[in-house]
């Protein structure tokens, strides 16, 4: 298999473990986003993985070749044919746009057509002469993007690339290299912090904290059916409320919901069917919001609560609702679309829709691997 295979890996600096065994297998021509939060050594892992670094135990192979064993085998990073686009893009200012394309490349492909066909591929066609103070951000991370794909590499790997660019132009610019990478087929790894970013760009995206891959997964799957409550609320908005499993149903506050297979199951005995105590997770989409005129009986059009606050993104709106003090629940997030404007103190009615995730207490939150 081409791609990427990582077993073992472990490094520490001085007394400080930073990764306590990483596994992890990037297909040829697939994107990973390895998404954590700060300190959780995500960019160590890309720095050994660029060679950059060496681990203290663990190997790392590219394709059928083995890159470092942590031992006698090595393969210098300049050997490795990966591509690397760092945060800030990294160009060199005195070169035009062409000549920070064409700087990996041997001389005699430096004035060949390559350059012209990257910045083409990259919306940047006709730029070569520019300097990179006469470009937008985002063209510059273009320009990075086409350097690190000038040696034709077998894979890339961006070290939170769009970090320092706007917001208005942050998902424009990641579509763009999505796009570029896919029409090169080329094996991308991404480092970032941002939860959306990683959702919405890999195949696949593992999720690193305090040294190990916590869980990793498809976006979809991540969102929908996260291992522990931990990593629900690291990857979204998510109200936790206590319940109480029985067979594929289980009981909160909220009422009677149908529950997700898969993470009560996985984590109890095999077989058995999953009963007791549980956190419950409700995704903000998942409730509907009604206003309360006083005629529901409670149960049946869901709880009633007041709206604490409300903020309107265009695309949808955030609402916040405490529940009455007999439901027993703290303020929950709801996500709606369209709809009137729900004004602070209005009394409303809460009924979750679709099936719940749900963890029994006493497995919800395994320990960590040293």
């Amino acid at each position: 298999m081409k791609g990427l295979v990582i077993c073992g890996v472990r490094k520490s600096f001085g007394p400080q473990p930073v990764l306590r065994g990483i596994d992890l297998e990037v297909p040829e021509g697939s994107f990973t986003a390895i998404l954590g939060p700060s300190g959780s050594g995500k960019t160590t892992l890309l720095r050994i993985i660029a060679g950059f670094e060496r681990p203290d135990a663990g190997t790392v192979r590219l394709g059928s070749q083995l890159v470092d064993d942590a031992g006698d085998n090595w393969v210098p990073c300049e050997k490795r044919r990966i591509g690397y686009v760092p945060q800030e893009g990294a160009l060199f200012p005195h070169l035009s746009v062409g000549r920070n394309v064409s700087f990996g490349l041997d001389r005699s492909l430096r004035k060949s057509a390559r350059v012209n066909q990257l910045l083409e591929l990259v919306g940047l066609a006709g730029l070569a002469r520019r300097y990179p103070h006469q470009l937008s951000g985002g063209q510059q991370q273009r320009v990075a993007l086409a350097r690190a794909l000038a040696t034709d590499p077998e894979i890339v790997l961006l070290d939170e690339p769009f970090a320092s660019l706007d917001a208005s132009l942050r998902a424009s610019v990641r579509a763009d290299v999505q796009d570029v990478l896919r029409l090169a087929n080329t094996t991308a790894i991404l480092v970032t912090h941002d939860q959306d970013e990683a959702l919405s760009m890999a195949d696949q995206v593992a999720v690193l904290r305090d040294g190990v891959i916590g869980q990793i997964d498809a976006p979809s799957g991540l969102y929908g059916l996260p291992r522990d409550p931990e990593l629900a609320q690291f990857l979204g908005e998510a109200n936790l409320l206590d319940g109480m499993i029985d067979g594929q149903m289980v009981t909160t506050a909220l009422g009677l919901s149908p529950m997700m297979p898969g993470v009560a199951q996985a984590e109890g005995s095999e077989g058995s069917i999953p009963h007791g105590p549980a956190r419950v997770m409700v995704r903000p989409e998942q409730f509907l919001l009604s206003a309360d005129d006083g005629s529901h009986e409670r149960g049946v059009e869901g709880v009633p609560g007041v709206v604490r606050s409300y903020e309107y993104f265009g695309h949808d709106a955030v609402v916040r609702v405490q529940p009455d003090a007999d439901v027993g629940v703290p303020e929950l997030v709801v996500r709606i679309t369209g709809g009137q404007p729900w004004r602070s103190g209005a009394k409303v009615r809460l009924k979750v829709h679709g099936s719940v995730v749900a963890w029994l207490v006493e497995k919800s939150l395994p320990a960590t691997p040293e």
